[in-house]
C-alpha cells in the first residue's frame, strides 16, 4: 500500500474511546468524616484503575481538593477529551443548599453548582457520568442534566442535608459480584445505582429509622455505561476492537439522528431511534462479554 494511502487509512480509522475518571472528596470538617471520605475515594480509585489506565484516573482528596484544583482538573479534561471518550466524575463529601444555590464544600472557597455545570458543559466527552454523593446533592439533579450525561445524586432534593451513606455503598457496588446482575464481569452505572440505592434503603430499615436520603438517577444511558470492571482489564482482542468501532459508529448515527429530529416525522424518528438503541445495547453487551473473558 502506498504511504499516502496507508496514512489516509489510519486517519479514517475510528479512534479508540478512552474512559477518564475524576474523583473528588471534599473536607469532612471532623476527623471521622475526613477518614471516611478519603477511604471512599481510595476504594473508587482502585476500582477505576482496574477499569482504565492509571493515568486516566485523577483523585483530589481533603486538603488537595480545593476549588482551584477541581476547576483546573475539569478544564484540563476539557482540553484532553474527545467526543468519543467517556468521563466519570465522582463527588464525595458534604454539600450545602440555601434554597437557591448548591455548593460542594471544599478546603477554602466552596465550588458553586452552577459553575460545576458550566465546567462539565465544556468537556467534549459524548458520554458522561456524574455521581454526586454529597448531602443536598439532589438540588442539582435537574440543572446538571444534559444530552449524553447520566446524573446520580445521593438525595432527591437540596432539603436532604444530613451526611449521606450513598458513597460507601456506591464504592461497594464497583467491587461486588452481587451488583453485576447480568453476570458479564462488569458493573454498569444502572447496576451500581440499583445496588447502592437498595443498600441505603436497607440500612435505614434495619436501624428502624426514617431515611434521610433518597438517591436519584437521571439519564437514559445508565445501563450502557460501564462504570467498573470486576477483574483486571485484558489486552484488546481483534473482536473487541471491532465491537468498539461498531459502538462508536452506532453512537455517531444516534447523534446524527437526534440532530435531524425536528425535520422528521415523530413516529419515524422514534422507530429509527429505538432500532439504533437496541443495536447499541446488543453491541455493548457483546463487548462487555468479550472483555470479561
Amino acid at each position: 500500500m502506498p504511504a499516502a494511502a496507508f496514512a489516509a487509512a489510519l486517519l479514517a480509522a475510528p479512534a479508540q474511546a478512552e474512559l477518564h475518571y475524576l474523583i473528588v472528596a471534599g473536607i469532612g470538617g471532623e476527623q471521622q468524616y475526613d477518614e471516611r471520605f478519603a477511604a471512599h475515594a481510595e476504594a473508587l480509585a482502585a476500582a477505576a484503575r482496574r477499569t482504565t489506565d492509571a493515568e486516566r484516573v485523577e483523585v483530589l482528596v481533603g486538603e488537595e481538593a480545593t476549588r482551584d484544583a477541581v476547576r483546573e482538573s475539569l478544564m484540563g479534561l476539557a482540553k484532553r477529551l474527545r467526543p468519543q471518550d467517556q468521563l466519570a466524575v465522582f463527588l464525595i463529601g458534604h454539600g450545602s443548599y440555601d434554597g437557591e444555590r448548591y455548593k460542594l464544600n471544599l478546603k477554602g472557597p466552596d465550588l458553586d453548582g452552577e459553575e460545576i455545570a458550566e465546567l462539565l458543559a465544556g468537556i467534549p466527552a459524548g458520554s458522561q457520568l456524574i455521581m454526586n454523593a454529597t448531602s443536598a446533592s439532589g438540588a442539582v439533579l435537574e440543572s446538571w442534566k444534559a444530552d449524553g450525561r447520566i446524573v446520580i445524586t445521593a438525595t432527591r432534593s437540596g432539603a436532604e442535608r444530613n451526611a449521606t451513606r450513598f458513597a460507601e455503598h456506591w464504592a461497594a457496588a464497583l467491587t461486588n459480584d452481587a451488583a453485576d446482575i447480568n453476570k458479564n464481569g462488569s458493573v454498569s452505572a444502572q447496576e451500581a445505582f440499583d445496588f447502592a440505592a437498595r443498600a441505603v434503603a436497607d440500612s435505614f430499615e434495619s436501624e428502624g429509622t426514617l431515611a434521610t436520603e433518597h438517591p436519584q438517577l437521571a439519564g437514559d444511558a445508565a445501563a450502557r455505561f460501564t462504570v467498573a470492571r470486576l477483574t483486571e482489564r485484558r489486552a484488546a482482542t481483534p473482536e473487541g476492537e471491532r465491537l468498539s468501532a461498531e459502538i462508536e459508529r452506532l453512537e455517531g448515527e444516534i447523534d446524527a439522528l437526534r440532530a435531524r429530529r425536528d425535520q422528521m416525522d415523530p413516529a419515524a424518528y422514534q422507530t429509527e431511534l429505538q432500532k439504533l438503541l437496541v443495536e447499541l445495547a446488543l453491541a455493548q453487551r457483546r463487548l462487555d462479554a468479550e472483555q470479561a473473558q
